[in-house]
């Protein structure tokens, strides 16, 4: 998953941008609380079978998409 591709699908839905960097934010101040690499990559080998390239940037904008729908309901 190429970073611009994922940057291009954001672009033009700002809510979603928002969530994004609400998500970032949230990472950088939390860096202790990341889980390891071996955990994401047995999660991303479960849900798609293979490695990392199986995420495609319509997968991140459902998390993000589902985050912030998470947030307002709470």
């Amino acid at each position: 998953m190429g970073a611009g591709k994922t940057l291009g699908a954001l672009a033009f839905r700002p809510a979603i941008l928002w969530e994004a960097l609400r998500f970032l934010f949230a990472v950088r101040v939390h860096r202790g609380l990341r889980p390891s690499a071996d955990y994401l990559h047995w999660r991303v080998h479960t849900a798609y079978g293979n490695d990392m390239s199986g995420t495609t940037p319509e997968d991140v904008v459902k998390f993000l998409d589902w985050r912030r729908k998470m947030r307002a309901a709470s």
